[in-house]
C-alpha cells in the first residue's frame, strides 16, 4: 500500500486520489466519482466542518445513506481530522438520540438543508452540519494531519447492560487493519468491490478502504436484500471481482447454485464471508462446483473488524468428515489469539478455552466508557512489551497442534442474529422498560431462517398486554434485530428456590 502501512487511511486515500486522479473511486445509483473528484467533495465537507468547530476526537453523525453520500462524507469528516460515528438512520428516533448522547455527538454530514433539519427534529439535538453536495471547497483546504492514536470512528454494538457499547477505534489500527486486509484479499487497481453492507456495519468500512487505498472502484449495489440469484446480473454487468457476503446469505447461494447449476459472474474472483458461523457442507458445495474461492473471516468491532481468516486447501472441503462448522483459522498480520482458561493460563491443544485477542487490531475502548473498557481490554501477560492489552472474546474456541482455531460457541449471552451481535441482557432490558413487565427472559433458539430471539415475560396481574402489542412496543425504540420474533406471556417465569431462573421449566415459544 502506498505510501506506507502505517499512514491513516484517509491520507493514503489522498494520495491514491494524486496518483490516479482520473480512475473511478466510486459507483453507486446515483453517479460515479473519479478520485478527483471524490477527493475534492471531501475537501468541501470537510472545510465545512472545520468552520463549524469539528476536529480531533470530535465525532460527527454520518447522516447520509449508502452511495456517493455515504462515501463523500465518511472521507470529509476524516479530512476535517474528526472521526464519524457510524449509525443506523432507519433506527427509531429515541434510539439515534441515545446514541448521540453517548458519544457526545454535536456535527453531522447530511445530503442537504432539507435532510439536516429532518435529523435535528428526530435526534432532538441543535447538530452543526455539512453538506455532500458541495463539488469543491471554496479555498486549497488540505487534509488535516492525523495523529496515529487519534480517534478514527465510533461504532455501538449490544450492551450486557441494556445500553449500547460505543466502540471507538483508532487510526493506528484501523490503518494496519486496511494494509493487511488489502494484501490478504490481492486488491489492486484493478478490481472493482461490491459495496453490499449496511453504514452501520463495519464491514461496510472493511468493503471500501482498502479498496479506495490500493486505487480500486467501491461499486454499491442499490438494494442489498436481493436474492443471490437477483444480485448475479448486477455483479455481471458491474464487473465486480471481490464480494464481502455475510455467511448465511453466502450460504443461500451455494444452496441455490448446487440446486440451479449455472456459471457465475465472469469476473468475480474472490469470496469473503463472515458475521456469523458457516458450515463446511456449504464450502463443499461451493468448491466441487469450481466456484471462485472463498476467505471465511472472524471478528469483532473491538478488533477493527476482522482478526483472523481461513481459506481452504483444495482438498479440505471434499475431505470434510460431516457437516462442522467452517474454522475460525488464523490470526491476520499483526493479530495474536490466544486460547485461556479462566485462570488466564493457556489452554492445552484440543481443550477449549476463551479466545483472547491482542496486537495492532484492538480498538481503543469504549468511548467515554473507561470502566467498562478495563473490564474487556485486559493487561497481556504474553506480550514482549509493556502495556500491551488483551480482548476477551466472550468466543470460546480451541485448537489442535498445528491446526486452526476451531469455534465452539460463546462463553456469555452474547448470540447473533442475522449477523448483528445481540447481548441477551440488552433485549431483556427492554422488554422489562415496559410498564406492565415484571419479569423476561430472552434466549436465542433455532428456526428454518436460523437463530432468532425469544422472550418469555410474566406481567402484570390482569394486564391485557398482547404478545403483538408489547413487540409493536419494542419495534418503535429499538432495532428490528433486538426485538424478539416470538414473546410469550405468562403469570410468572418458572424459578429454583434460590431466585436462578429454571430454563428446562420455560414453555416452548409461543407460536405466531
Amino acid at each position: 500500500m502506498s505510501p506506507t502501512d502505517t499512514t491513516p487511511v484517509p491520507l493514503s486515500i489522498a494520495h491514491r486520489a494524486e496518483l490516479t486522479p482520473e480512475a473511478t473511486a466510486v459507483s453507486a445509483p446515483e453517479g460515479e466519482l473519479t478520485y478527483r473528484q471524490f477527493d475534492r467533495r471531501a475537501r468541501a465537507v470537510a472545510e465545512e466542518l472545520r468552520a463549524a468547530g469539528a476536529g480531533p476526537e470530535d465525532t460527527v453523525l454520518l447522516g447520509v445513506r449508502r452511495g456517493v453520500h455515504w462515501a463523500v462524507g465518511l472521507l470529509g469528516i476524516w479530512y476535517a481530522g474528526a472521526a464519524p460515528l457510524l449509525v443506523d438512520l432507519d433506527a427509531p428516533d429515541e434510539r439515534l438520540r441515545t446514541l448521540l448522547r453517548a458519544a457526545g455527538t454535536r456535527h453531522a454530514v447530511t445530503q442537504d438543508t432539507y435532510a439536516a433539519a429532518m435529523l435535528q427534529r428526530r435526534t432532538g439535538s441543535e447538530l452543526f452540519w455539512a453538506s455532500t453536495m458541495t463539488a469543491a471547497p471554496t479555498s486549497a483546504f488540505r487534509p488535516v494531519d492525523i495523529a496515529p492514536g487519534s480517534l478514527a470512528y465510533v461504532l455501538f454494538t449490544s450492551g450486557s447492560t441494556g445500553l449500547p457499547k460505543p466502540v471507538a477505534v483508532g487510526h493506528a489500527g484501523l490503518a494496519a487493519q486496511v494494509a493487511t486486509l488489502a494484501a490478504r484479499y490481492e486488491l489492486t487497481e484493478r478490481d472493482r468491490v461490491l459495496q453490499f453492507a449496511a453504514p452501520a456495519f463495519d464491514v461496510s468500512l472493511e468493503e471500501a478502504l482498502p479498496t479506495w487505498c490500493t486505487g480500486g472502484a467501491a461499486v454499491f449495489v442499490e438494494d442489498n436484500l436481493l436474492s443471490p440469484a437477483e444480485l448475479e446480473p448486477f455483479l455481471e454487468a458491474e464487473r465486480i471481482s471481490v464480494v464481502n457476503l455475510p455467511t448465511p446469505y453466502w450460504s443461500q447461494w451455494a444452496k441455490d447454485v448446487e440446486r440451479a447449476p449455472r456459471p457465475l459472474p465472469s469476473a468475480l474472483r474472490r469470496v469473503v464471508i463472515g458475521s456469523d458461523a458457516g458450515r463446511t457442507a456449504d464450502l463443499t458445495r461451493w468448491t466441487t462446483a469450481g466456484h471462485p474461492p472463498v476467505i471465511s473471516c472472524y471478528g469483532l468491532t473491538e478488533s477493527t473488524i476482522t482478526a483472523t481468516s481461513y481459506e481452504p486447501g483444495p482438498a479440505e472441503p471434499a475431505g470434510s468428515t460431516g457437516d462442522e462448522l467452517i474454522p475460525l483459522g488464523e490470526p491476520l498480520a499483526g493479530v495474536r489469539a490466544y486460547v485461556l482458561d479462566e485462570e488466564l493460563r493457556e489452554a492445552p491443544p484440543g481443550t477449549a478455552g476463551e479466545l483472547y485477542l491482542a496486537g495492532s487490531c484492538l480498538a481503543r475502548g469504549y468511548h467515554g466508557r473507561p470502566g467498562l473498557t478495563s473490564e474487556r481490554f485486559v493487561a497481556d501477560p504474553f506480550a514482549d512489551a509493556p502495556g500491551e492489552r488483551m480482548y476477551r472474546t466472550g468466543d470460546r474456541v480451541t485448537r489442535a497442534p498445528g491446526g486452526p482455531l476451531v469455534f465452539l460457541g460463546r462463553a456469555d449471552d452474547q448470540v447473533k442474529i442475522r449477523g448483528h451481535r445481540v447481548e441477551l441482557k440488552e433485549v431483556e432490558a427492554a422488554v422489562a422498560a415496559h410498564p406492565d413487565v415484571v419479569d423476561v427472559v430472552a434466549r436465542a433458539v433455532a428456526s428454518t431462517g436460523g437463530p432468532q430471539l425469544a422472550a418469555w415475560a410474566a406481567v402484570t396481574p390482569g394486564s391485557p398486554l398482547t404478545s403483538d402489542e408489547l413487540r409493536r412496543h419494542l419495534l418503535a425504540k429499538m432495532p428490528g434485530y433486538l426485538v424478539p420474533a416470538v414473546v410469550t406471556l405468562m403469570e410468572r417465569l418458572p424459578r429454583t428456590p434460590g431466585g436462578k431462573l429454571d430454563p428446562k421449566a420455560l414453555p416452548a415459544p409461543a407460536p405466531r
